[in-house]
């Protein structure tokens, strides 16, 4: 019998195996391939690829073709008579209804092996530890990360083991993408998806969407942040530009004080890189809003119009001060929490601020004493030793916020630091925070004073402590200090002075920041 040619090689390829020829065969067949390979090009490499698996997908389907027909082919039974009586047969014993008969039929073929079982993979589980949980939560309630609401009545109720808690709101001025990203980048150690990072946060800190609408935001962050949200579409290869994200994009190394500061020359060009050349349409004409002070000396919402490259450049004459000014921020921000965390009763830490001032508002008042209400100022304070923390308000019947009336304020909370806190030896004062808002109205008392605020504020038993600033106290520093500043030696460069260290009575040392390399020494 004439043998075709799959039959002629099969036989060929068992005689080469027994005779010891087939395994040279191959490796020189190998090498021959891979010869051929390595002279073609990246293109024709790529086409042959192709071929490879259409010709290896073409295989396996003629193969499974095989196997389903011989699997149909082959039977136990005799012939088709003795087939066809036994299936009338067990579908004689089956029940009427067919959902029994498909259970049934299903139970049997799974018992005769014909229908796998699946089998349950069990994923090993990658449950959070508490201690990664408490750290989540701590960095939510950080002050860098997020602030304190300062209205009595921001608060929230919170389930916490079955008790209800009443806790103060506080404030995401991040996006959560934002949080997720520096919290990655603060512990990289740490996996954590981005959704269940979402549900670790604690139900008292709320969204950036959710800031109510007299909140004040920084002025240099919103303005940047402004031109990025027109510009987002304007830009090429960035489909949403967010402030952190923009800071990426202009440095090479955000933590970097030459970067940061535009001594670095890569950095100087990455504006040009990321953003000017990326431009979609240079002439297109967009609309753009910045806040502004007017002739009037009040900070106002203006709205302008122009093309796109107007826009960008309005943005590039912000990046040199915007970049100063987050680098401090983030910097300042960071030294506060070291120091917070490492007070003692003997070194320690106070914030200072004016709040909101406090209007003084009668029960059933007409309607013309609405518009000239008398305001309270209140300068607050807060410090935090290890034995606990003490919160200080100073009231006055003059509104003004100037150095002298700081001056006095302060004055007052270093009294009362030395009747709370008797070992203090150094303390570390930072300021232009807001803290607490009394928005308080007292219904039916008579506020008309700083004394009366005082005498209704003590008779809550509130914890915090409340000192009164007398008008006479404010015209005597204000004529002692006038003949001070006189002839005291002012400090250059004033406006980017942020860290300042008192050593004797006529000598500070000034830094750009606290935790800068670099210092200059004044003398009086």
């Amino acid at each position: 019998m004439v043998l075709s040619g799959a039959e002629r090689m099969k036989r060929l390829r068992e005689k080469q195996k027994t005779t010891g020829q087939h395994d040279s065969i191959k490796e020189k067949d190998r090498k021959r391939k891979q010869v051929f390979r390595s002279k073609l090009t990246p293109q024709a490499m790529a086409l042959f690829r192709l071929k490879q698996n259409a010709n290896a997908q073409k295989f396996r389907e003629k193969k499974k073709k095989k196997r389903t027909l011989k699997r149909l082919s082959t039977t136990s039974f005799a012939n088709k008579q003795v087939k066809s009586k036994a299936r009338k047969k067990l579908e004689s014993s089956l029940p009427a209804a067919i959902d029994k008969q498909i259970e049934l039929v299903t139970d049997l073929a799974r018992s005769l092996g014909i229908i796998k079982k699946k089998e349950m993979i069990s994923r090993p589980s990658k449950a959070l530890s508490s201690q990664v949980t408490d750290q989540i939560t701590e960095f939510f309630c950080r002050d860098d990360v997020s602030y304190q609401a300062p209205g009595k009545r921001d608060t929230v109720l919170v389930n916490i083991d079955g008790v209800k808690q009443k806790l103060q709101k506080r404030y995401l001025p991040y996006t959560l993408r934002e949080a997720h990203q520096l919290f990655v980048e603060e512990n990289q150690q740490v996996q954590i998806s981005r959704s269940k990072f979402k549900d670790l946060r604690p139900q008292n800190v709320v969204y950036k969407s959710s800031t109510p609408h007299q909140v004040c935001v920084c002025l240099y962050h919103e303005n940047v942040n402004l031109l990025l949200v027109t510009l987002t579409d304007q830009i090429h290869g960035h489909a949403k530009l967010e402030l952190r994200l923009f800071v990426d994009l202009m440095v090479c190394d955000p933590e970097n004080e030459n970067c940061v500061f535009r001594n670095c020359d890569g950095c100087k060009l990455q504006f040009k890189k990321e953003i000017t050349r990326n431009i979609v349409d240079k002439t297109r004409v967009i609309g753009w809003t910045q806040w502004i002070t007017n002739d009037d000396g009040r900070a106002v919402k203006m709205d302008f119009r122009g093309t796109v490259r107007e826009c960008v450049l309005v943005l590039k004459n912000k990046v040199q001060h915007f970049l100063f000014h987050v680098f401090v921020k983030r910097q300042q921000a960071t030294y506060f929490e070291s120091i917070k965390r490492n007070v003692s009763d003997s070194y320690c830490l106070l914030q200072v601020d004016y709040a909101e001032n406090f209007s003084m508002v009668e029960q059933n008042e007409i309607q013309n004493a609405h518009w000239s209400k008398k305001q309270l100022s209140l300068f607050t304070a807060h410090v935090w030793a290890q034995s606990g923390n003490h919160s200080m308000v100073v009231v006055s019947d003059d509104p003004s916020h100037n150095k002298f009336t700081v001056a006095k304020c302060l004055e007052h909370v270093f009294t009362i630091l030395q009747d709370v806190l008797p070992n203090l030896q150094e303390l570390v004062i930072f300021s232009d925070v807001k803290r607490l808002v009394y928005e308080d109205v007292m219904i039916g008392k008579s506020c008309k004073s700083a004394g009366d605020f005082m005498r209704l504020i003590e008779a809550k038993n509130t914890p915090v402590i409340i000192s009164e600033l007398l008008p006479t106290e404010i015209e005597t520093v204000e004529i002692e200090l006038k003949e001070l500043f006189r002839k005291v030696k002012p400090v250059r460069q004033i406006q980017k002075v942020l860290s300042m260290t008192v050593y004797d009575v006529d000598k500070i040392k000034v830094k750009v920041y606290s935790e800068s390399g670099q210092s200059t020494t004044v003398y009086f």
